[in-house]
């Protein structure tokens, strides 16, 4: 059992029966939906990243059966100067974030996933200023449901990645009044939709 904004709920359960209901509700969504969605909310990340300092690297992702698509966020972070970053599985519980100069750098990786090739450099934990993470669904407190893999819990527990903004993405179908969460599951600083950022309550 695990304890969520004072609730007792049963974990791996839940878990499951969560995943599957929050992957139909954003598959749900229309295309023309998403799109509009999905502008919004790289047009939000994209104010929110210019305020970071310029010296830290920004972590996204390559979007997947149904994410939000961040791909024209990377592209206009590029073509401004700014260090990006993905992240690359290196082994069965192990994950970095790695430099990218283009999204052309990316190929196909671990689990189907586009990832950096084995050429691009590895990212420090305390290089990285914020990490863009997907998620499957999101509680206003931070929690994050993800796939089960644990790989983004198991990086941010790092001690050198204390410092890094860790923001969860994703559209507003996706936000949830509570989730159950293990003691090691990572919470978020703050959570980002097409409404804009919003800071995770505890």
């Amino acid at each position: 059992m695990g304890c969520t904004r004072g609730r007792r709920i049963p974990i791996e359960a839940d878990k499951q029966a969560l995943r599957n209901q929050y992957r139909v509700k954003r598959a749900a969504i229309l295309p023309d939906a998403r799109r509009r969605q999905e502008e919004a909310i790289c047009a939000h990340a994209q104010a929110l990243l210019r305020a970071l300092p310029m010296n830290g690297f920004v972590g996204l992702y390559a979007a997947v059966h149904g994410e939000v698509d961040l791909a024209p966020l990377a592209e206009a972070l590029l073509r401004e100067g700014a260090k990006i970053a993905f992240p690359r599985v290196e082994g069965p519980s192990h994950m970095e974030f790695c430099a990218v100069q283009s999204l052309a750098d990316l190929r196909t990786g671990a689990y189907g996933i586009p990832a950096p090739g084995p050429r691009a450099p590895v990212v420090r934990p305390d290089e990285m200023a914020a990490v863009l993470v997907p998620g499957l669904a999101f509680a206003a407190d931070g929690t994050r449901l993800g796939y089960g893999g644990g790989f983004y819990d198991r990086y941010f527990k790092r001690p050198e990645a204390a410092s890094i903004r860790r923001i969860g993405v994703c559209f507003v179908e996706q936000l949830a009044d509570a989730l159950p969460r293990h003691p090691h599951d990572v919470r978020m600083h703050q959570l980002l939709t097409e409404r804009g950022l919003a800071p995770c309550r505890a």
